[in-house]
């Protein structure tokens, strides 16, 4: 067991370091993140053996591809079949830390030690106690919530991941023509539902075939797996994650949830939006995707890249391109054969989603600006009133102490003046008698 010295030590550098990181602007941040962890994926990939031996990438395209999948940006300069199981393994934990809950579940946890330290501040700056044990309450109410939501996220992220590996693989195991389609290039069934999984929730679009998803058209179960996975991961993830929420508060009827929810401003969370938010996001996703369906459906329904599916293959396969239009880039199709209008309407799609979305959060966080403001304020004139109050007590009691000196100290003057006047006259007694 290490001396309560270093023990001490410890805790103190920690506690700078945090300290350090909380003034510096969280753009830098963000940067040396992902700097740091894409050179460490290009190192990995560098001594890492590819799949064929006689394969020798550059070394630019190694980096290209950490940076990629450490940024889930979709883009690859090299066939994904080159690469060897240890090789997409560094990938599948590059695009584990880059995906936007991970990155998010990480925004929660730095927030909530940089809170609890302003708090342990607050307290060493001795705060008068008639106002410090309504901010503790308070301060520790917000600590517990965002303690619980870090956990929310947590679960959600594993959550996602175990339960779309699971059913990628349990469809592989009962489909066995998907399963053939891996063993006939030499691809591991279970490391493929891995990759899947984790490229799909991070909506990064790699997918460990050289044909992306096209070899996979006609399995409409896996797509549909995948579509919900793109949306969950990315898309509708803050309306999941204020789902979540309310559920776990309807479950356990604990007061943290019902904090998040109500103070969703306070827990300094982008994607924790108010119940109104959530579902209008929801709706514009769903509005969205609706339109491509309709439009690619009526261009696109009898051509040649949609040859060769059933009704219900195609319907899926469309829904599956329209929702991976956005951010996944996943593709059943080859996106050369397709309709100049589509691909016009697809790009339409990308900015206005980004668009709309951005928009969407700015107003809320206008919203949510305001609000703290005018909360903040209310609470300071609160704390205000509370402290002046005090001030007030303090001062009456001060007044009717040194009242009651006074006339302790007038009693005392006045006994004294008694025994005074009896002295003297027991001296002019003594005196007379003498004589």
């Amino acid at each position: 067991m290490p001396p309560p010295s270093t023990v001490m030590d410890i805790s103190f550098h920690r506690k700078s370091l945090i300290h350090l990181l909380s003034q510096v602007n969280p753009f830098w941040i963000q940067f040396f993140y992902f700097l740091s962890s894409s050179i460490t994926g290009f190192l990995l990939l560098k001594l890492l053996p590819t799949r064929d031996a006689t394969s020798r990438p550059t070394n630019v395209d190694l980096l290209f591809m950490s940076v990629s999948a450490n940024t889930v940006s979709s883009m690859d300069t090299m066939e994904m079949e080159v690469f060897s199981n240890y090789q997409l393994a560094v990938l599948t934990l590059l695009m584990v830390i880059g995906g936007e809950v991970f990155i998010s579940m990480l925004s929660v946890h730095f927030t909530q030690i940089t809170s609890q330290m302003r708090d342990s501040s607050l307290d060493e700056a001795g705060t008068e106690l008639a106002t410090l044990s309504d901010q503790r309450r308070s301060s520790d109410l917000k600590f517990s919530s965002r303690k619980h939501l870090f956990f929310v996220v947590l679960g959600y992220l594993l959550v996602g991941h175990v339960v779309g590996f699971l059913l990628i693989l349990v469809y592989l195991r009962l489909v066995p023509e998907a399963g053939a389609v891996l063993e006939r290039k030499g691809i591991n069934a279970s490391l493929f539902s891995i990759f899947i999984t984790v490229s799909t929730f991070a909506n990064c679009g790699f997918v460990p075939t050289n044909e992306n998803m096209v070899v996979f058209r006609t399995y409409s179960g896996l797509l549909l797996i995948l579509t919900v996975q793109v949306l969950v991961g990315n898309t509708l993830y803050a309306s999941c994650l204020w789902a979540v929420i309310w559920l776990l508060k309807k479950l356990t009827k604990r007061r943290e949830y019902d904090y998040l929810l109500t103070n969703y401003g306070e827990m300094e969370c982008n994607h924790l939006l108010p119940g109104s938010q959530s579902l209008y996001l929801a709706l514009t996703v769903a509005g969205l995707v609706l339109v491509q369906f309709g439009l690619f459906c009526c261009m696109e329904w009898t051509s040649e890249i949609l040859s060769g599916l059933s009704t219900y293959q195609k319907v899926v396969g469309v829904v599956f391109q329209c929702v991976n239009s956005r951010y996944a880039g996943e593709t059943i199709v080859d996106l050369a054969a397709v309709a100049p209008a589509i691909l016009v309407l697809f790009v339409v799609m990308m900015y206005a989603r980004t668009v709309l979305f951005v928009a969407s959060l700015c107003i809320w966080n206008g919203w949510v600006h305001n609000g703290v403001q005018l909360q903040a304020a209310s609470e300071g004139r609160r704390t205000l009133q509370r402290r002046v109050g005090w001030v007030l007590s303090e001062m009456e009691q001060q007044r009717e102490t040194c009242a009651h000196r006074c006339h302790v100290i007038r009693q005392v003057e006045k006994v004294q003046h008694e025994r005074w006047q009896t002295l003297e006259i027991y001296i002019s007694l003594i005196h007379a008698w003498k004589v």
